[in-house]
């Protein structure tokens, strides 16, 4: 019985982790609520298509919107996914209130969901570790691609850039030239 217990006790403590208060519902419920209009707008959708996508009524979304009624729980969740799915309203959402980032958090017993292999905010860590090289290879595959969506010759990557990111002081005679030329080519 003993032992019993014990597995019980362990398999509370891991059950626990998935317990939503009503309370911590209605804290997460209203943050957003009072996010809807900006984040809408933001994302530039209408309350009509709004609605169609997250499968309420118009009135009972403006109804939400305007404090009137009561948000439901899984129309939240529909919310928050939908928002972050939109470039234009995710790091708005995220740093905001409503975004349910502690309970992310706690579902995945504190460590950060899989945001694939490199999420944005793991991108923005690995630029800023970047030495100028490699950034000079960033901006030059960059532009290479550019020119190949676009249809353009290699001669326009050429002459679009003319090199003077790379440099932190003045470039030296040989460099300089090498940069006249490109210039040139140019005008």
């Amino acid at each position: 019985m003993q032992h019993m217990l014990c597995d019980c006790e362990r398999l509370g403590c891991m059950l626990s982790r998935w317990v939503l208060t009503e309370e911590e519902r209605d804290i997460y419920i209203d943050a957003l609520k009072e996010e809807l209009p900006v984040l809408r707008v933001k994302a530039g959708i209408s309350q009509s298509d709004l609605c169609n996508i997250i499968g309420v009524s118009r009135q009972t979304y403006s109804a939400i919107e305007n404090g009137r009624k009561k948000m439901m729980w899984p129309t939240y969740l529909t919310l928050i996914y939908f928002f972050d799915s939109i470039t234009a309203t995710r790091d708005m959402l995220r740093n905001s209130p409503a975004y349910p980032g502690e309970l992310l958090n706690r579902f995945n017993e504190g460590k950060a969901p899989d945001a694939g292999l490199f999420g944005q905010t793991e991108l923005n860590g690995i630029i800023k570790e970047l030495d100028d090289q490699a950034m000079h290879s960033l901006r030059t595959m960059i532009l290479v691609e550019y020119a190949r969506c676009k249809k353009l010759s290699g001669d326009a990557v050429v002459k679009a850039y003319d090199g003077i990111e790379l440099f932190k002081g003045a470039p030296d005679a040989a460099t300089e030239t090498a940069l006249r030329n490109i210039r040139k080519r140019k005008a």
